[in-house]
């Protein structure tokens, strides 16, 4: 059953249409104002959102540009008893499917709600079909849309058309395998083996041998010979994790693969041609490892060709909102759909010290133990509730005088903008998503 939410300051109005749409088999939810319809409909649980224009506060246009800077996918109709062209524009510009004019017959209502459901339910069954088609490494799997995520994508395309050994670097859970799996994926070995190894996870011993393989009898329990995992990726990619944490001696021998394109097996003599691809990744500083002596300059130059830096989930603030609704449609499994003005807020405003790895997991819990369609905030781990009930700083203290700070901008760049909440946000370099978050806040509106 399609659900559908309405959105009207007139109670006649919406009790009229309420009847007409549950009478046709659909489910209705409906709002006296814009505040309390925008809370609604950014959780993402609605078909369709049938909003009018004019109304006290936030009007039907504020709503729609609000829910497309969260990524709110609901079908939207403006409806008016103040219809003009350039309004009907204006709306469909900002992604409105329908534009009715008050007053309007059933069947037409019907009529337009019935389109709009259908067109919404087709691209969900597009999106989906061409979420299975994509390979799992494609650069699809990247994402987000912030400048810094639109850089990293196109140095992953750059790295995957070219050649060379490619460093990828950035903090736990940040994405880098995820990266590596792109270039290896819309490379041209993309029809070969990807092999990864997190090189942390084995001592030295045993990462010599999982790397270059061994000869039969060249210690003890070797009853016949192994190729290493250099061997197994020839003709494809070996993505190395945590190599700042590779030993040293290990290192050289590494270098040796990576220059001369051979390796050579534990307990043999004889060298073996290979033709591998290494991508590395690490989330140390790498050039403080080389200062240290920890790490060596010729191994960081030979992997240094091409350079990636994945950016915390932080600085990221534009992708957050379309990151949680990536996860939220990976693991609802169509149960779970969105989550609740209350919930978002908390995430949105919660820093990700685990960056992505941590969000994945967060959504991933709240999905599971939701009780209805939306996430709430008792769905959420105390992390990021903490963050959300955190006492105000005291009086006279540092972080007290930055809040101050930070709202005297806000209300100023405002001020200066004729209120427009996009102008402002382009001017503190911030997305709307982000301006929106900080006048709630602070207690502001536009």
């Amino acid at each position: 059953m399609a659900r559908i939410l309405l959105i009207d300051d007139d109670p006649g109005v919406r009790d009229s249409m309420e009847r007409t749409l549950r009478a046709a088999g659909y489910g209705v939810q409906s709002a006296a104002n814009g505040e309390e319809g925008f809370e609604l409909a950014r959780g993402g649980a609605f078909d369709v959102i049938l909003s009018d224009m004019r109304m006290p506060g936030i009007s039907g246009l504020d709503i729609l540009r609000q829910l497309r800077d969260v990524k709110v996918d609901s079908a939207f109709i403006i409806m008016t008893g103040f219809g003009t062209v350039d309004t009907a524009v204006e709306a469909m510009k900002l992604g409105a499917v329908d534009f009715v004019q008050k007053p309007f017959f059933r069947d037409e209502l019907l009529m337009r709600v019935r389109a709009a459901t259908e067109r919404r339910q087709l691209a969900r069954q597009v999106d989906l079909l061409q979420r299975q088609v994509e390979p799992p490494g494609s650069l699809a799997a990247l994402v987000g849309n912030s400048p810094a995520m639109q850089r990293v994508k196109d140095l992953t395309g750059r790295a995957a058309a070219a050649t060379g050994t490619v460093l990828i670097t950035g903090e736990t859970g940040t994405g880098k395998e995820l990266v590596a799996r792109a270039i290896h994926a819309g490379s041209p070995r993309a029809a070969k083996p990807f092999v990864a190894l997190n090189c942390a996870a084995l001592t030295e011993s045993l990462l010599e041998n999982e790397l270059f393989g061994h000869a039969r009898w060249a210690f003890t329990g070797a009853a016949g010979p192994r190729p290493g995992l250099i061997e197994h990726a020839s003709g494809g990619t070996l993505f190395l994790d945590e190599i700042g944490t590779m030993p040293k001696p290990l290192q050289a021998k590494l270098l040796r693969a990576l220059e001369a394109g051979e390796v050579r097996r534990i307990g043999e003599n004889e060298t073996r041609r290979v033709d591998v691809r290494f991508l590395a990744a690490t989330n140390l500083d790498i050039q403080a490892a080389i200062d240290r002596g920890d790490f060596r300059s010729d191994l960081f130059y030979r992997l240094n060709v091409h350079r990636i830096h994945l950016p915390p989930l932080r600085e990221r603030g534009e992708d957050l909102a379309t990151l949680i609704e990536h996860f939220i449609r990976r693991f609802g499994g169509g149960t779970v759909t969105g989550c609740t003005g209350a919930a978002l807020d908390a995430m949105l405003a919660y820093d990700y010290p685990g960056n992505i790895r941590q969000l994945q997991h967060i959504v991933q819990r709240a999905v599971a133990v939701a009780r209805g369609p939306l996430i709430d905030l008792d769905d959420l781990p105390e992390e990021v509730l903490a963050r959300r009930s955190a006492p105000a700083p005291a009086e006279g203290s540092v972080a007290a005088a930055r809040e101050r700070a930070e709202r005297e901008m806000i209300v100023a760049t405002l001020a200066k903008n004729h209120g427009e909440v996009s102008a402002a946000a382009r001017e503190m370099q911030v997305s709307r998503t982000t301006m929106w978050r900080l006048m709630k806040k602070h207690g502001l509106s536009a």
